[in-house]
């Protein structure tokens, strides 16, 4: 069974505050999409979940 989880993310370019605490589960056989206006992190989250961009904890 696969699922993706994402918990809290937080991504920061600088000062720019990209991604802001996102939370949600898809689960195994869920259609997900990722809607909202240019620039407000949506690329970034899916990038994030992609491992193309560099996570640190906090």
């Amino acid at each position: 069974m696969s699922s993706v989880r994402v918990e809290k993310l937080y991504k920061r370019f600088g000062h720019v505050e990209a991604v802001k605490g996102i939370s949600f589960e898809v689960k195994e056989g869920e259609f997900t999409v990722l809607l909202g206006p240019s620039g407000c992190g949506k690329t970034t989250t899916l990038r994030c979940i992609a491992g193309k961009i560099n996570l640190k904890k906090a």
